[in-house]
């Protein structure tokens, strides 16, 4: 009996330091179980002790099932876990190629950002992010080389008899949005009128899209151009200068020199449209041709009473 009790304990020795899945130690737990149980089976007249001692054997059986179950749930744990940890890991590092990507490309990004501080119409610039926007007088469309219409409208601006109000000519919305707080009636603020063009002789204009002018009233084109960020009007001309754009090109035109009301000079299409119903003579901000007048303006080659051009480019 001696000899099986110790062949047990240092079996439970070996368990402990052995993988407690270990079908190869389940099976000389058993053997030595059975071991311990023939000895007590054999010895005759049993003792009190024995008996105890037998006791004491299969609790410590229960037990170290108990303790093997309970290792093989951990281990079933420990599997999980480690299964766990590799999608981590495969994550973690799926994250840290996205990141390494998104670094290399920012770095790509400042590489080709300007470093100079130059303003808006710099050369230097990507001018293909940025666009500018100008206003195509006397039409209701854009040109049909890269631009989008954001808007068109009829022109408005000061009376031509009134020495206050405005002296620039404006594109203005066809769907007026109110404030929340207007009053009826003049309250001797400035004042908004429509525009008319007032072209009776020697009108220079083509009448691709009008047959006449005089009287009705102005049609204006908000225009987007896209990849070329600076405008310019050029007077004067009706061609661009080398690796320009050519948006449009027409006639200069502002009030006449003896209206009391000044207006800025504005570039007109050269194949302008009106505004249908709006023929009726009602005044209001006007269009003339601008004539050159010799004397400080150099003849030649500017000539008298000619009707100045002008072309707006972009670039």
């Amino acid at each position: 009996m001696v000899r099986s009790v110790l062949l047990f304990c240092l079996l439970l020795a070996d368990m402990y330091l052995t993988d407690g899945q270990s079908t190869s130690a389940d099976r000389r737990c058993v053997y030595t179980f059975n071991v311990l149980e023939n000895d007590c089976a054999q010895t005759p007249g049993p003792s009190v002790d024995d008996q105890l001692l037998k006791s004491s054997v299969i609790a410590l059986q229960t037990q170290f099932k108990l303790m093997v179950k309970e290792m093989r749930v951990m281990g079933e744990h420990i599997d999980k876990l480690t299964s766990d940890n590799e999608k981590l890991v495969n994550v973690s590092n799926e994250l840290q190629e996205r990141n390494d990507k998104q670094d290399s490309e920012l770095r790509n990004l400042k590489k080709e950002r300007p470093t100079s501080e130059a303003g808006p119409g710099s050369s230097n610039q990507h001018s293909s992010t940025r666009a500018a926007v100008y206003t195509r007088w006397g039409r209701k469309t854009c040109p049909g080389n890269g631009t989008a219409l954001l808007y068109w409208g009829v022109v408005g601006g000061s009376h031509y008899t009134h020495t206050g109000g405005g002296s620039n000519y404006l594109c203005l919305h066809r769907d007026p949005e109110w404030g929340p707080k207007t009053t009826s009636g003049f309250q001797s603020y400035g004042h908004l009128y429509g525009a008319e063009y007032q072209t009776y002789t020697n009108d220079p204009f083509s009448k691709a899209n009008a047959q006449s002018l005089p009287d009705n009233d102005v049609p204006c084109a908000v225009c987007l151009v896209s990849g070329r960020p600076t405008k310019l009007m050029i007077p004067a001309r009706l061609t661009c200068p080398d690796g320009w754009t050519k948006e449009y090109s027409g006639y200069l035109m502002a009030e006449a020199y003896s209206h009391k009301g000044r207006t800025t000079h504005v570039c007109v299409d050269n194949a302008p449209e009106v505004i249908d119903g709006g023929g009726s003579n009602q005044d209001g901000v006007l269009f003339y041709n601008t004539e050159a007048a010799c004397g400080s303006l150099p003849c030649p080659k500017y000539v008298q009473g000619w009707e100045i051009t002008c072309v707006v480019c972009s670039k």
